[in-house]
């Protein structure tokens, strides 16, 4: 099949690199530069429950029933303000999952913590204050935190943020 060029057809507008124009700035990737951390599909790790899209009910990655996960975001400012919980040894962040329905926030987290009894519900109570001044800090947003304890008797604490 014959091409534009050879048929004197309109070969399209010119590209950036035929004129010399500017083609925008260069990619992480060939600059060498910081791409950010891998995503869970990179490392393998637990990507959690499938969205409503995945399930190919037409609610989509951003659709009102979609849970984001916002683990690593939320473990990082937690590390940060561990001190200030008191807890800071106790416990681990497990998973963080993110959903607003309307405008109402949604959020579920899963940890890990070696107090017993009061101490762990204690615990929870803690880090959905964490939680709480996160979200206020950096989405201004309204909801409510379930929290829930990864082994030994379960633990469900809802709190208000």
């Amino acid at each position: 099949m014959p091409t534009d060029q050879e048929t004197g057809g309109y070969a399209g507008p010119p590209t950036d690199q035929e004129t010399g124009g500017y083609a925008g700035p260069p990619t992480d990737q060939e600059t060498g530069g910081y791409a950010g951390p891998p995503t869970d599909q990179e490392t393998g790790a637990y990507v959690g429950p499938p969205t409503d899209g995945e399930m190919a009910n037409g609610g989509g990655p951003c659709g009102p029933a979609d849970w984001f996960d916002m683990t690593r975001d939320f473990t990082a400012y937690h590390l940060k303000h561990e001190a200030d919980d008191g807890y800071a040894d106790e416990v681990a962040i497990k998973e963080v999952r993110v959903r607003k329905v309307r405008t109402v926030g949604e959020a579920r987290i899963t940890f890990t913590t070696e107090e017993v009894g009061k101490g762990r519900g204690d615990a929870a109570r803690s880090i959905a204050k964490v939680f709480a001044a996160w979200r206020h800090e950096v989405y201004g947003d309204k909801g409510t935190v379930t929290l829930q304890t990864t082994a030994g008797p379960r633990l469900n604490i809802t709190e208000s943020w």
